[in-house]
C-alpha cells in the first residue's frame, strides 16, 4: 500500500511540475505579446490600454499558478 501512495505522490508532483512549466511558458508568451502590442500601438490609446491589460492579466495568472504550486508543494510535503 505504501508503494501505491508513493506512486500517487510522484504522479501529482510530476503533474504540478508540468502544469507549472506550461503556465510559465504561456505567461511569458502573453507578456511578450502584450509588450509587442504596446510598442506597436503607435499612440493609439485603446490599443495601448489593451496591451497593458494583457500584460497585467498574464502576471496575475502567473502569480496565481506559482502560489498554487507553492501551496500544493507544502501540502504534498506535509502528507508525504
Amino acid at each position: 500500500m505504501a508503494n501505491f501512495e508513493n506512486m500517487i505522490n510522484t504522479f501529482f508532483g510530476n503533474l504540478f511540475t508540468i502544469a507549472t512549466g506550461v503556465a510559465i511558458a504561456v505567461a511569458v508568451v502573453a507578456i511578450a505579446w502584450g509588450g509587442f502590442a504596446y510598442m506597436t500601438s503607435a499612440g493609439n490609446v485603446r490599443r495601448a490600454e489593451t496591451a497593458k491589460a494583457t500584460m497585467v492579466a498574464a502576471l496575475a495568472g502567473l502569480f496565481i499558478v506559482l502560489t498554487a504550486n507553492l501551496i500544493a508543494g507544502l501540502v504534498q510535503g506535509a502528507i508525504g
